[in-house]
């Protein structure tokens, strides 16, 4: 009995360290925004503590299934090109076998699909968007140009994951509506970024991401010329006036990474960089009518318990 215990407990363990390797890189994308995100909504929701934490809960289930079903299929397409990007990656590097990675798969979508069902299909419509997403982007090849992988995908995919975010906690509000458009409109045009690190796996598995199709420097200024609109749709979505200096400094340093420092180091920086703003005004709206300090307290703390994780995750 004692045996089996202890079998049980390092399937679970290792499972574990498998999901933070599969995910890691994607946690200041989702994970962190989302439950950031998550807290604005508990200020203005009518429950009580443990209600809400309850909720929180059935969240961070929820997103556990949103990021991993999305690495899982995404590495499993995508595994020639991350022999060349990201060689680290559990199936490159021998750490997990393909056959095992589709395994999980298909436990994983299994589940994702469950917990949209539950609590009556209150979040069937973000999970259903959320599956379909990123099968096309995925496993088609317009998954692969710059309009469909960014302009689409990744913008109907961020309101998937802000959506759950808001309406697992509380009902929509106008506020929230008013939010999300803007948040996901900012995310269509700058989510570009993370394409500059790629180009060698990207064009050896024949995507059409914008600096392959329009070269690196012409990328690069149509990224830079696109960040003082994205802060006019923040500001249009009552975001930008929260934090004002913090975030127009913000974007300033991410154009001048865009345009002066390059190379897929550089550059992966730089889309780290973007991932942060976005929790960072996030963090803003869940600390609307706080005190600024307390607002970045919320970001800090997130940062730090996402770094603590990840440095664990490595180590493992």
């Amino acid at each position: 009995m004692a045996s089996l215990v202890h079998q049980f407990t390092r399937v679970v363990r290792d499972e574990i360290t498998l999901f933070f390797a599969f995910s890691w890189r994607d946690w200041s994308a989702t994970l962190i925004p989302a439950s950031i995100f998550a807290i604005g909504a508990m200020r203005g929701a009518d429950d009580t503590p443990r209600h809400l934490a309850t909720k929180y809960l059935f969240l961070v289930a929820w997103m556990t299934g949103y990021i991993y079903f999305f690495n899982l299929l995404n590495q499993v397409t995508g595994f020639e090109e991350d022999r060349i990007n990201k060689p680290d990656r559990p199936i490159p590097s021998g750490r997990v076998t393909l056959t095992g990675a589709k395994a999980r798969l298909i436990i994983v979508a299994s589940a994702f699909v469950l917990l949209g069902l539950s609590r009556q299909a209150l979040l069937l419509p973000e999970t259903f968007t959320w599956i379909v997403i990123t099968t096309f982007l995925t496993c088609t090849k317009a998954g692969g140009h710059w309009f469909g992988k960014n302009c689409i995908s990744m913008t109907l995919g961020t309101w998937a994951m802000l959506s759950a975010a808001w309406r697992a906690i509380t009902p929509a509000t106008a506020a929230f509506q008013g939010y999300i458009v803007a948040i996901c409109t900012w995310v269509c045009m700058l989510t570009h970024i993370q394409d500059l690190r790629d180009v060698k796996g990207d064009a050896a598995v024949g995507r059409q991401t914008l600096p392959l199709v329009f070269g690196d420097g012409v990328a690069r200024t149509i990224i830079a010329f696109l960040i003082p609109p994205s802060l006019g749709v923040l500001w249009w979505g009552g975001i930008l006036q929260h934090a004002p200096c913090t975030l127009i400094a913000a974007h300033g340093l991410l154009g001048y990474r865009v345009l002066k420092l390059r190379g897929p180091t550089a550059d992966h920086q730089t889309f780290m960089l973007c991932t942060y703003i976005f929790c960072l005004y996030l963090a803003a709206i869940a600390g609307e009518g706080l005190d600024y300090r307390q607002v970045l307290a919320v970001a800090v703390a997130e940062y730090r318990a996402s770094d603590s994780l990840l440095r664990h995750s490595r180590m493992a």
